[in-house]
């Protein structure tokens, strides 16, 4: 184990694209799972399972390092063929409750850029972080920034503080939509019946559930929790330096598919809270968008899409992007 962590320390620094190959037999056990995750999570590294350990020089082991050296080989090669898309980058973030919200705005931006998703489960929050500052992207899309709100709240998909300094020290627009923020990851089910901190503190037992099996359960946000969410990210996005490529598009009509009418967790009033006081703390230089559907509708996706625009327009013509230091 300790010979895997050191390679995946540095297996983690390179780049994206790079090749990377770990043959170890510590990735199945599960007592390592989480540890493992936060690198697996963040860079492309490929694993082959070893099996048996790798000490000596038996006929396993050679096979092993022989597969292994042909499967690096291989990529190293392969790669050479690969022609680079010309387009400028742009990264979205989207998860299965507006993934129609997302097909759309792809749908609009693949003529001009290539599209890079991430999955908002929390570790795909994180590993947009970590390619943002690598200065992947001419754009970020935030379709889906509830990594931060179930970060405040103590959700499952939780990102931890910084999530929406996403680009505040970066030269590139930033689109923030309100993705998600109407519900909390609190699965699996059993943690209602076993007094549960999170569910007993916010009592989601009394809540509106959307029960997708035993182990996914999403619970409606409340209208404090709304506000409380509104006013940590009028705080965050107010430290963007260049102000003017920040855009925030609201969708009147419902966060997700959930959160719309009919929806299992449609709450309207709650919504209302967290748009009124999200525009009440945002800075005035940011500009606030509404658009009268839903988050998954192909007109919100070309409001998105002309949101984009603008701010592209004021990157080009605003004054170089300074370095912050990071929040705290």
């Amino acid at each position: 184990m300790t010979g895997a962590i050191i390679s995946l320390t540095a297996m983690k620094a390179l780049p994206f694209g790079v090749p990377k190959l770990l043959i170890t037999s510590a990735v199945a056990m599960p007592a390592h799972a989480e540890q493992l995750a936060r690198y697996f999570a963040l860079a492309d590294i490929t694993v082959m399972h070893a099996v048996i350990d790798t000490v000596g020089k038996n006929g396993l082991v050679r096979t092993l390092a022989l597969n292994g050296a042909n499967a690096i080989s291989g990529m190293v090669e392969t790669g050479r063929l690969t022609a680079p898309d010309k387009r400028p980058s742009v990264a979205i973030t989207e998860f299965g409750f507006c993934e129609k919200g997302a097909y759309f705005v792809r749908q609009i931006l693949e003529k001009e850029f290539e599209i890079v998703s991430f999955h908002a489960n929390g570790m795909g929050d994180q590993a947009a972080m970590e390619f943002a500052r690598q200065g992947l992207f001419t754009a970020f899309v935030d379709l889906v920034p509830a990594a931060y709100s179930e970060y405040l709240l103590g959700g499952n998909r939780a990102a931890g503080p910084h999530r929406l300094d996403i680009a505040a020290d970066l030269p590139i627009p930033y689109i923030f939509c309100p993705g998600g923020f109407d519900m909390l990851a609190c699965g699996p089910l059993e943690r209602r019946d076993k007094d549960d901190p999170l569910w007993v503190s916010r009592k989601l037992g009394e809540r509106r559930l959307y029960v997708q099996d035993a182990l996914r359960v999403q619970a409606r946000t409340s209208g404090k929790e709304m506000e409380q969410v509104a006013e940590a990210v009028a705080e965050r996005l107010n430290r963007y330096i260049l102000k003017a490529r920040v855009k925030v598009v609201l969708p009147l009509a419902g966060f997700s598919n959930l959160g719309v009418a009919g929806g299992a967790l449609h709450d309207p009033a709650a919504d209302l809270l967290f748009v009124e006081s999200l525009k009440g703390r945002l800075d005035p230089e940011i500009e606030v968008i509404e658009v009268a559907t839903d988050i998954n509708s192909p007109e919100f996706a070309r409001v998105v899409a002309g949101a984009l625009s603008k701010g592209l327009r004021a990157v080009r013509q605003g004054p170089p992007v300074q370095p912050i230091p990071k929040a705290q």
